[in-house]
């Protein structure tokens, strides 16, 4: 079946999230950096998914720096079985409206565990020609399920809003169509971590700003005709430390056709936090952890 995920794989509320790398304390080589030199951090977060074993989750990191230093080598520390560094690479990015030119280097992940996993620490090796230091990536809480369902196409998924993250609580809204010659009940959605699933609504129709007021309370089963649309909202509500280190959020919708009942994996939400080098403040959350006065 033909599953559309908006306008990317990953569907991403917001962009790139600083994890909050710690300052620091190994030596570095003071005549070979300079006073500006600094390195932050970033694109690392609390990872809650149920996640298929036929289709992996697809992660990021992100490091940035205005130093002359180049990366030597990358690698994960942890003996975690399915989760592997697949590739990184490296960007320029130029001057643009005053602010300085930085680097940028771009870390993806491949997670799909053999086991379920519960706040499991994912902590990436950096070495530079000037320096080695040890990032903690974030921590991995991961439910693994085999032969998920594939009976709704979803539609599109949105919610949240741009800028940091001042709310504990997100609205997240997708729209759901059963192109199956079944129908199809909704029995509720599931997680494999202990953030907040609540306030679960429905339209019989697809709706393209959904609110609240304009939906019913899900009260299961809810049914979807064969070649209907209807629109799902829910809220979720996120760990306290998710507003500093941001969320990958990857839930499961529970399902039944006829008698049997399934797992059917949602596209991955990212709650995360907008910086780049040279914007102003640094965020909470993210820190440089090379600097030299």
């Amino acid at each position: 079946m033909r599953r559309i995920w908006g306008i990317s794989a990953i569907v991403a509320i917001v962009i790139l999230f600083g994890i909050g790398a710690i300052w620091s304390r190994q030596p570095v080589m003071q005549h070979a950096v300079s006073k500006s030199s600094r390195w932050w951090a970033g694109g690392g977060w609390r990872v809650n998914a149920i996640v298929d074993r036929a289709h992996p989750l697809t992660l990021r990191y992100d490091v940035w720096t205005t130093d002359s230093a180049s990366l030597t080598s990358a690698r994960l520390l942890n003996h975690t079985r399915g989760v592997t560094l697949r590739n990184y690479w490296a960007a320029h990015i130029g001057s643009q409206d005053g602010r300085p030119s930085y680097g940028a280097y771009h870390f993806v992940f491949d997670v799909m565990p053999t086991h379920s996993l519960y706040n499991q620490p994912l902590n990436l090796y950096l070495s530079t020609n000037l320096w080695q230091k040890v990032l903690p990536y974030g921590s991995l809480t991961c439910r693994v399920i085999s032969h998920a369902a594939t009976w709704l196409d979803v539609d599109a998924y949105a919610g949240g809003a741009s800028g940091p993250i001042i709310l504990s609580s997100q609205w997240l809204t997708m729209t759901l169509t059963n192109h199956s010659p079944d129908p199809v009940s909704i029995l509720g959605l599931e997680q494999a971590g202990d953030d907040w699933i609540g306030d679960i609504h429905y339209s019989l129709k697809a709706l393209s700003s959904p609110r609240p007021d304009d939906t019913r309370v899900l009260k299961a089963p809810v049914v979807v005709q064969p070649g209907q649309a209807i629109t799902l909202l829910y809220k979720l509500s996120m760990r306290p430390e998710s507003i500093q280190r941001g969320l990958v959020f990857q839930p499961a919708l529970r399902l039944e056709k006829g008698k049997v009942t399934a797992l059917e994996v949602l596209p991955p939400v990212t709650l995360s936090l907008d910086f780049t080098p040279g914007s102003g403040r640094v965020p909470a959350g993210t820190e440089r952890f090379v600097t030299v006065s």
